[in-house]
């Protein structure tokens, strides 16, 4: 496309969020400008885990075979003590709602590789690297967004003489903590008061390395620090700087190697590949949305990394504003469609926020004494168990009907068609599904349907193994699901989330109207035929 025309999004930032949102509004056939102002990838491990419902979100854009085979699935993660007793674990040996294992560790280059190629054979995104935002003007039915040519002389920006502008119906900054675009539209920052900083080490082994404990927290007061595989074939240490330490000094490989020589580790058995000092923050935007322009990712949140949430939530970010941006640029949805974005992703992030400071406060402890009460409060059991996953709780979601599903994530199962035995996705892909259970003879009329058919929906209904249906449950995992929640019936989103259920096989066709007075009107009546 040339700078004349219009664009339908232009994404600000090509980290993870920047990239998957490109992906996902690429891989629906809109047109995407995204610019970045790095000449390439950073190719260095920031985030370090990733769960189930990000796997699936990864499937939904073709790379999830990809990333597994460096993933490292891990069984629990645990907090322990300086005599290491264990306070606390997170139990993560089990699969995922998301057809997915619960969690995995994994070294973020590869997932950036991974979605670079994938937004590199969509012939409807083109990727400007070297640029940086120098102005942006607002108009009623587009952004436009003048750009400044830049290079870098280490990590040094050097502004270039080159000017480009580019014009698109939407914008969306994906650009870090630091993000231009927040300051742009004048969004403030609710400050959690969470500050610690650590130092962070990457390791390539040069041989096999195990230290008995791989993946947790010493919730040492001497030094809090962490340990564990970053997917198959990298290792990461991180140590809380003491008082009176500067990132100066920490940035020298000496004290890197000191601090891990405990360990066993050294430059004979491994390499260093990146060492970084981070201040972990805990911020939150007051304000996601200016009109045609959004916040996602770092640039909307961050939270300390002690619930490895903080790529997830940008990605569930890209996933949740995608799917919104595509039906707006169909001509489909009210304001509501838009409003709900904030409001369903700023209370969930709030959440882990919340979370993750809680987990990071069981760590980042340096007195011996307030330690020792801490080591104590957990023996007699004086702490509560971290706080169940949040789910969604508000925005676009339809009428609970006293389900207590509306706003928790859909099953994935495997299914079996005449041609195909896999994960659900596989085959209906990721839009609005009518998913019917079991057994549950569920009929829409002709508006109704077309409804569904018009937002690019499916209605699917499962059959029993031997009972001659066209999709089967081939392992009972729908049907369990269905029984536990006493449902016939779930209507879910493009990001998986549940939009709204009923246990009535004779109020199915009110999941649909819920959805069309939510949206607003999904079709005109003269395209019902």
């Amino acid at each position: 496309m040339s700078d004349n025309e219009i664009y339908d999004v232009a994404v600000i930032g090509y980290g993870p969020v920047g990239q998957t949102m490109a992906a996902l509004l690429g891989s629906a056939g809109h047109t995407v400008a995204v610019f970045e102002r790095w000449p390439s990838l950073y190719g260095r491990a920031r985030a370090g885990h990733i769960d189930h419902e990000i796997m699936r979100i990864f499937q939904s854009i073709g790379i999830a075979e990809r990333l597994e085979e460096d993933m490292f699935r891990a069984n629990k993660y645990v907090f322990r003590n300086a005599e290491g007793e264990t306070l606390m674990t997170f139990d993560w040996d089990r699969d995922g709602i998301s057809g997915w294992p619960s969690d995995y560790i994994m070294y973020q280059p590869y997932i950036e590789d991974a979605l670079d190629d994938k937004v590199r054979d969509l012939t409807s995104v083109n990727v400007f690297r070297g640029w940086e935002a120098a102005s942006i003007e607002r108009h009623t039915d587009h952004v436009q967004v003048e750009f400044r040519s830049v290079h870098f002389i280490g990590h040094h920006k050097v502004l270039g003489d080159d000017a480009r502008t580019v014009r698109a119906k939407y914008l969306v900054g994906a650009d870090g903590a630091n993000s231009t675009v927040r300051a742009h539209i004048g969004s403030t920052q609710t400050d959690f008061g969470f500050r610690e900083t650590w130092l962070v080490c990457d390791l390539e082994p040069l041989e096999p390395l195990d230290f008995g404990f791989d993946n947790g927290q010493i919730c040492d007061p001497a030094r809090p620090h962490c340990l564990f595989q970053l997917g198959k074939r990298h290792r990461r240490f991180e140590f809380a700087l003491l008082p009176g330490e500067s990132a100066e000094q920490m940035n020298d490989a000496d004290v890197a190697w000191k601090l891990m020589a405990p360990y066993g580790v050294s430059e004979r058995n491994a390499k260093l590949v990146r060492q970084a000092v981070y201040t972990f923050q805990s911020k939150l935007a007051d304000r996601w949305r200016d009109g045609r322009i959004f916040l996602a990712g770092d640039a909307a949140h961050v939270m300390p990394p002690f619930m490895g949430q903080g790529m997830c939530s940008g990605v569930r970010d890209a996933k949740a504003l995608a799917w919104r941006l595509s039906l707006a640029l169909r001509g489909i949805g009210g304001a509501g469609l838009f409003d709900s974005y904030q409001t369903e992703r700023a209370p969930h992030v709030a959440a882990l926020i919340g979370m993750s400071i809680e987990a990071g406060r069981v760590s980042c402890t340096f007195d011996p004494d307030v330690a020792a009460a801490r080591d104590e409060a957990f023996r007699r059991g004086d702490v509560p168990p971290p706080a169940p996953f949040p789910h969604l709780t508000g925005g676009l979601l339809g009428a609970d009907s006293g389900t207590g599903v509306a706003g928790t994530l859909a099953p994935q199962g495997r299914i079996a068609t005449a041609e195909f035995t896999g994960r659900f996705d596989d085959v209906f892909g990721a839009s609005w599904v009518l998913l019917l259970a079991p057994g549950v003879a569920g009929h829409l009329d002709a508006q109704r349907t077309a409804a569904l058919e018009h937002l690019g929906g499916k209605i699917v209904t499962l059959s029993a193994p031997g009972a001659g249906g066209e999709v089967v449950d081939v392992d009972g995992y729908y049907a369990a699901y269905f029984a536990e929640h006493g449902l016939a019936a779930i209507l879910y989103r493009p990001d998986f989330y549940v939009f709204a259920a009923t246990s009535d096989p004779g109020a199915i066709a009110s999941l649909v109207d819920d959805l069309e007075a939510k949206l607003g009107a999904l079709v005109p009546a003269e395209a019902v035929g």
